[in-house]
């Protein structure tokens, strides 16, 4: 009669995936298909030795290294849903009522499909083979079975900005939402007003679908489309040296911009090496606790920019568009897309999103000595335009490169953070000797010495052992 149970069982909760009302959209996730898939043949009335097969195996490699309740709500956490959308929006004024009975009914039924285990499954499909010709008792008895355990998150903090600070930005991600699993399973009932607001308060601080995976993007060639970037820059703001002036501008217009106050695009310009790009990938893993995401945008996407920033406008996150060495030649007019990108469109840029932008050039836009020469009439008119483009960021932070002395503190800072034991007259005759064979003096420069020196050290240690 158990058997019998639970192949009923198995087949309503089959019937009842159909029935979801807000999370429907979790039925498209590879794994569960498969999982999906692993009970259809199983209950099947006609059923198929090798399909079982493979879809059990199929399903367990799926699940290697997963804990099947935690993998589930973590579906749930980056499902986009109209639940997620309302809750995530900073324009919210709280959850439609039908919205949270449909979230508690789809809760339940996931409850369900969470609780099935493997050695019911494998106990189910021996019976249901028992009366086959080719019944083999031991057929499933040594089959693997997957973790229907929960998973542990590192540490135990309390709250959103309580997780370790040496974790940038996608690390910090990562371990808030296993914070948040963790704290989902903690109760026996999955459809209770907790579990709810657990979710409500995930979505709110970091958002929905593809926004509550990654804390960095990039946006796709072919359209207006954001991708995650699996492992962004782990720099940190106290690794980068020298740049105390600079920091304190971009990190005050950063903070308001946070806190909702009003803030500038901002032109960070200067020499190569000099850490504009790393300062502002640093503000990432600073500021991702606080809601911070970063979407790298290339020149020839700027086109894209509009639709992406009108996607983002009701999200409670705060976006910065990164753009990375920008510049263009005299016959290029890309110019022109960037100045209605800042300003001049009829659309007002959404409040949640600000432009970063490092250069070579103060100006951006390559000048010719024979285009001011020009006798054309409206020459003055050109330049004029080409150069108001700056005019059109609020703020500009001017990145100088280091004298000799800047730059070795800047290498001793650097030695320091990666443990280097060395004397340090040494350091700074081997920093300048450096600088004579490679590079100028910059932060980039003292960047590579320092791992140069570091793979030395290391090399030497290896073979005095």
């Amino acid at each position: 009669m158990k058997n019998l149970s639970d192949l009923r069982l198995l087949k309503e909760t089959l019937l009842s995936l159909n029935g979801l009302i807000i999370y429907e959209d979790i039925l498209q996730d590879k794994t569960i298909s498969d999982f999906c898939r692993l009970l259809a043949s199983i209950t099947a009335e006609h059923l198929d030795r090798k399909e079982i097969w493979q879809a059990y195996f199929k399903f367990f490699r799926d699940m290697l290294g997963k804990s099947w309740p935690s993998y589930i709500v973590r579906c749930l956490l980056h499902s986009r849903n109209i639940f997620a959308e309302q809750a995530s929006s900073r324009k919210s004024n709280g959850i439609d009522p039908m919205i949270r009975q449909s979230v508690f009914w789809d809760l339940a039924i996931l409850q369900k499909l969470a609780a099935i285990k493997p050695s019911q499954l494998k106990t189910l499909i021996a019976t249901r083979f028992s009366n086959s010709d080719d019944y083999d008792e031991d057929w499933t008895a040594n089959w693997p079975e997957w973790d229907t355990g929960r998973e542990i998150a590192e540490g135990k903090p309390s709250g959103f900005n309580e997780l370790k600070t040496s974790l940038n930005a996608q690390q910090w991600l990562l371990a808030f939402r296993n914070q948040i699993i963790q704290k989902f399973l903690s109760g026996d009932s999955w459809s209770t007003p907790e579990n709810f607001q657990i979710l409500a308060d995930f979505y709110r601080q970091a958002g929905c679908g593809i926004l509550a995976e990654y804390a960095a993007f990039r946006v796709r060639d072919e359209g207006p489309v954001l991708e995650g970037i699996e492992n962004p820059d782990s720099i940190m703001i106290n690794n980068l040296f020298c740049q105390e002036r600079e920091q304190a501008i971009i990190i005050k217009n950063t903070e308001s911009f946070l806190k909702g106050y009003p803030a500038n695009n901002i032109i960070l310009y200067g020499s190569r090496g000099t850490g504009k790009s790393s300062l502002v990938k640093a503000l990432l893993n600073e500021y991702v606790a606080q809601g911070l995401r970063l979407i790298q945008l290339r020149k020839n996407q700027i086109k894209y920019f509009p639709e992406i920033a009108r996607n983002l406008e009701n999200s409670c996150l705060k976006f910065i568009f990164f753009i990375d060495d920008l510049s263009f030649s005299e016959e290029d007019n890309d110019y022109r897309d960037v100045k209605s990108l800042l300003e001049g469109g009829i659309a007002a840029r959404p409040q949640n999103v600000l432009i970063y932008v490092t250069t070579n050039r103060r100006h951006f836009v390559k000048e010719s000595f024979s285009e001011r020469c020009n006798d054309d009439v409206h020459a003055m008119d050109n330049i004029d335009e080409k150069l108001s483009l700056a005019d059109r960021f609020g703020i500009t932070v001017t990145f100088l490169s280091p004298d000799q002395e800047s730059y070795l503190k800047i290498v001793e800072g650097l030695a320091q953070q990666s443990g280097i034991e060395i004397d340090q007259q040494l350091l700074r005759q081997r920093a300048l000797e450096w600088v004579m064979m490679h590079n100028s003096r910059s932060g980039r420069t003292a960047k590579q010495f320092i791992d140069s020196l570091k793979a030395e050290l290391a090399e030497n240690i290896t073979e005095n052992v």
